[in-house]
């Protein structure tokens, strides 16, 4: 379940001198107040999404919305909303998602550079994850390597979604026949995208 909304935070308040109350006719009792609203998830504010306000009288304690402002409260408003900035914590939700982002990217960097070694020197145990011409996918598991071959044992199942590859990487599932494959051929595959991960 995913909890998600809005929230308003309040920005601003500022005390009208010359308004007057629509209610009890007091000058100078209107509290102009504004409030800056962000959308969450989880409570984590990602961005804001606009400001809203408000007056209430400090005599008769009137609350007016600003559709309910008259034109003279509502241009006092307005100039207090334009002056006021919001907490620079509203856009904490962008930065964490900013982080994780990057971090994704330097961790896949990382996963490319340790492939790309696991590949260039194969030792037994190695598990290939790769695609089958079927559109389905498969695993190989390294069971010996030779100067210029990598002998490998299939696994006898297939699966038809890549994130689920791991549902059938089992040591049962092997076959007891083995093939080689020449350690060009390997690099070929990998680089052609046959080959989409290397497990050790």
């Amino acid at each position: 379940m995913i909890i998600y909304g809005s929230k308003a935070v309040h920005i601003k308040s500022e005390q009208s001198k010359t308004s007057i109350c629509p209610s009890c006719g007091t000058q100078g009792s209107l509290t102009l107040q504004v409030f800056r609203r962000h959308a969450h998830i989880f409570w984590i504010p990602l961005f804001p999404i606009g400001k809203k306000g408000m007056s209430q009288c400090q005599h008769c304690k009137n609350v007016l919305e600003t559709k309910e402002m008259s034109e003279s409260i509502r241009r006092e408003y307005n100039n207090l909303k334009n002056k006021a900035k919001g907490p620079i914590w509203q856009f904490s939700g962008l930065g964490i998602i900013a982080v994780l982002i990057a971090w994704s990217s330097y961790a896949s960097g990382e996963d490319k550079k340790l492939e790309l070694e696991y590949i260039a020197s194969p030792i037994n145990g190695d598990i290939y994850e790769y695609k089958i011409e079927t559109s389905s996918y498969s695993t190989l598991k390294v069971i010996s390597v030779s100067k210029d071959s990598v002998f490998v044992s299939p696994n006898e199942y297939e699966i038809s979604k890549k994130s689920r590859i791991y549902r059938i990487n089992k040591p049962e599932n092997y076959s007891e026949l083995s093939y080689g494959i020449s350690k060009s051929k390997l690099k070929e595959m990998y680089h052609s995208g046959e080959i989409f991960d290397i497990n050790r």
